[in-house]
């Protein structure tokens, strides 16, 4: 994944920068930093592209609206997020296609989930790569019920077929979570996708495919915190 970063105020934009890299903690995402929006267009100009944008509005010419304009000229869908320390700005912001406003200072809570919101954007477009019996396979992540740890591999358990993977359970979940944030280990043996929980206690969860599965007592914590953040944000 590849994001832009663009403020005219140095400490804001390396803030931002730490921040996604912490967020991420992958070297499969580049976070690339520009003073002006002048900078950043010339980069679209030369054939940069970029999965989000980070924007502060009140720059010197072009500002931030100015620049998200020229932007979506060259790839109309792109995510811009806009930082900004006067929220009466917010309505201008949607009229060239805001994605999400960030108020400066920015609160880390609010970054985290913008990025994440980014992460689930850039997902519902991407397959999951299963190498299985010599085989390639693409998946949707959303059809993924659950996997489970079977000796030396994975299973990803889908509705209508089981494909079996040689990796750890921790590559498992890096991968997951590379597509989409629906996952939630818990288990040392097992990953559920949270959209196929309907109910749960302390000691499993229940799929809505009838499978009842472990969750150990140092995951169940995390499964909480995590399960009714799914359902806020899905409105389930």
């Amino acid at each position: 994944m590849r994001i832009a970063v663009c403020d005219d105020e140095k400490y804001f934009r390396n803030a931002i920068c730490e921040a996604i890299t912490s967020f991420y903690k992958s070297l499969d995402v580049i976070c690339t930093a520009f003073e002006s929006g002048r900078a950043l267009i010339s980069a679209f100009e030369k054939g940069q592209r970029f999965d989000a944008v980070f924007l502060d509005i009140e720059m010197p010419e072009p500002d931030g609206m100015e620049t998200a304009k020229r932007l979506h000229e060259f790839s109309a869908d792109l995510p811009v997020i806009f930082l900004t320390s006067h929220t009466e700005l917010a309505m201008d912001g949607y009229e060239v296609g805001a994605f999400r406003f960030l108020q400066k200072p920015v609160i880390t809570a609010k970054l985290t989930q913008a990025l994440k919101d980014i992460r689930q954007l850039t997902a519902d477009n991407k397959n999951l790569c299963i190498r299985s019996d010599g085989e390639e396979y693409y998946i949707s992540p959303d059809s993924i019920i659950y996997a489970e740890a079977d000796n030396n591999t994975v299973r990803f358990i889908t509705s209508e077929k089981e494909y079996k993977m040689r990796l750890k359970m921790t590559e498992a979940m890096t991968m997951l979570e590379g597509v989409s944030d629906h996952f939630c280990r818990v288990h040392r043996s097992v990953i559920v996708n949270l959209s196929h929980i309907v109910s749960r206690n302390e000691k499993e969860v229940k799929l809505d495919s009838g499978v009842i599965l472990p969750v150990s007592k140092s995951y169940v914590d995390e499964m909480k915190k995590r399960l009714v953040e799914y359902i806020r944000l899905n409105a389930r």
